[in-house]
């Protein structure tokens, strides 16, 4: 039988009670010190931009409550029945009036829900790993790069059998890096696909219309299965999960965009970087993101 977890509920419940008490800052800010802004050029500009900032919060609260609702609802039926009423990815919400960034819950397959942590602001991207600080160790084990770790609201891994979910019929992937000199690449790929277990999920990207301030890496890792440390799936004679002291990646011999799991404030190697034309490429921040490709249909066949 599906049943919610206590815990999965009350993280839930958490998030409700975070965007009351930011749609309260924000009413607080709007007009409880409009004093500080008011103007005889600026009083409807200011009260429009606030009218409309916590017009979106209560619509992504509404949205959340909703999605809490039905998961309750959904505690009595089996684990394999297909789930009605929940958004395939946050590009659906997105496009159905939602703009607050936040934690959503997501059906891909109408399969059981998770959590993600949706993009909105730049149009409805779904996250699949975040590196923002040193709080989560990604130095993990198979079973955990599997299942997913972390704070969905922070950093995290969303977890291999979910990211098959998500992109098993091609998705885009993109990659916001930012460099410990304060300055910020991206790269930016239109097909994207993991499989499913029984490949070691195996990944395959086109570098096709890739699109990037950094060189196209991620094709060198085209058709290769997942490694960690603890399941050696790379083509080198010995683990590049290991001799890297990274964490889990479809690594080749060893890596180009690839070690972006690695740990977390180290600049030397086997720490989250990546490997361009002037060797290892130090990263201090990265954010990997999905959304179905351009023209695909969100509605399943």
């Amino acid at each position: 039988m599906f049943s919610l977890p206590y815990k999965t509920r009350d993280k839930m419940v958490c998030f409700i009670r975070r965007f009351i008490y930011s749609i309260l800052c924000v009413g607080y800010m709007c007009y409880g010190h409009d004093t500080w802004m008011c103007t005889t050029n600026t009083d409807a500009l200011v009260a429009n931009t606030c009218l409309k900032e916590m017009e979106e919060k209560v619509h992504a609260l509404e949205v959340q409550v909703q999605q809490l609702q039905k998961l309750v609802q959904e505690q009595n039926t089996s684990r394999y029945t297909t789930i009605e009423g929940f958004p395939k990815d946050c590009l659906e919400l997105f496009e159905n009036g939602t703009r607050t960034d936040g934690v959503y819950s997501i059906s891909p397959d109408g399969r059981c829900p998770f959590f993600v942590y949706c993009d909105m602001t730049n149009g409805g991207w779904t996250l699949i790993q975040n590196r923002i600080d040193g709080k989560v160790n990604f130095y993990r084990p198979w079973n955990d790069y599997v299942s997913g770790f972390g704070d969905i609201d922070g950093s995290h891994w969303l977890g291999l059998e979910k990211i098959h979910r998500l992109t098993r019929e091609g998705s885009q992937i993109h990659f916001d890096i930012e460099n410990y000199d304060g300055t910020k690449d991206y790269a930016h790929y239109q097909v994207f696909t993991v499989q499913g277990a029984a490949t070691a999920y195996t990944m395959n990207v086109d570098a096709f219309n890739y699109e990037g301030s950094i060189d196209e890496l991620l094709s060198y890792h085209n058709n290769m299965k997942f490694t960690t440390y603890d399941r050696d799936n790379d083509i080198l004679s010995s683990n590049c999960g290991v001799k890297y002291d990274g964490g889990g990646w479809w690594y080749r011999d060893c890596y180009m965009l690839g070690n972006l799991n690695g740990v977390y404030g180290k600049t030397q190697e086997g720490g989250i970087s990546y490997w361009g034309s002037v060797g290892n490429i130090p990263i201090q921040r990265v954010t990997i993101k999905v959304k179905v490709i351009h023209g695909q249909c969100l509605t399943q066949k």
